[in-house]
């Protein structure tokens, strides 16, 4: 019989049970009815312990397997800002104001963050409308760069991560928009060619969580409070949005979702004017 890490039979005599209570650092005294009492109560605590450890370690192990290996190597948090008036529909010839990502790792633990303000070239001032949604004042947009020196500063903050190069790497938005129609919008008003980075399939953390969590798509409150979690930051503000999409993916992570491209660059909505 097992008797704590010593394995021998439970002897029958005094002398023997006292010889073995001394083995186990316990008690010697009394009776041989006494120290045979003494052990078993010895018994009975090392196996529950022995349950107890080998449930944590079970545990453990299922935490493990919950956390599934991601995809990617490095998640894009992107949300942008854009001008708009109170109105109007998506015809509006939005330009790209704020350009925000919260880079993540595989574990949804952030690691940087690329962060500008944009000024437009279309329609430079901006709408008491768009300032009172956003938080972004006149201000800062007249002192900010251009979309295309942005999206250069933006290239080289990518280099030095080795994005979409050695280090696998896709985008999360809430919804296709940002990607799929503002990025459109923008390159064409600033005649640039749309990059190879904003071609690639990406994620849509909305489509996904609804898939997930078998619910109808939400947007980011609303999968926030799904989830129990509070927004964190200024509505609106898409660098607090992108901060968190990040939470909203950590979690999903966490609970063993495997986060996975589900949306693909095809003709946008926005029709192109020239």
């Amino acid at each position: 019989m097992e008797v704590g890490d010593i394995k021998k039979p439970i002897p029958n005599t005094v002398e023997g049970l006292r010889e073995l209570l001394a083995e186990l650092n316990l008690d010697t005294k009394g009776q041989k009815k006494i120290l045979k009492e003494k052990l078993r109560k010895h018994m009975r605590k090392a196996t529950t312990e022995k349950k107890v450890a080998e449930s944590q370690q079970s545990d453990s192990l299922k935490e493990i397997k919950k956390k599934r290996l991601q995809p990617f190597d490095y998640y894009l948090c992107f949300d942008v800002e854009a001008t708009c008036e109170e109105g109007v529909n998506f015809d509006f010839l939005n330009e790209i104001i704020e350009f925000p990502i919260i880079l993540v790792d595989s574990n949804f633990e952030i690691v940087d963050t690329f962060h500008r303000y944009v000024k437009p070239s279309k329609n430079p001032t901006l709408s008491e409308f768009c300032t009172k949604l956003t938080g972004i004042t006149q201000e800062t947009i007249d002192k900010s760069a251009s979309f295309g020196e942005v999206l250069l500063e933006f290239e080289v903050w990518l280099n030095q991560h080795s994005l979409f190069k050695e280090n696998s790497s896709v985008f999360i938005t809430d919804g296709p928009f940002d990607i799929r129609d503002f990025i459109e919008k923008q390159c064409d008003h600033s005649h640039i060619i749309r990059p190879k980075y904003f071609t690639r399939p990406w994620i849509d953390i909305r489509k996904l969580f609804g898939k997930f969590y078998k619910c109808e798509k939400r947007n980011i409150n609303g999968m926030l409070a799904k989830l129990d979690l509070t927004f964190e930051g200024r509505e609106h503000s898409g660098i607090d949005d992108a901060k968190n999409i990040a939470k909203i993916a950590k979690r999903m992570h966490e609970e063993g979702c495997i986060l996975d491209t589900n949306c693909v660059l095809m003709t946008p909505p926005y029709k192109l004017r020239k």
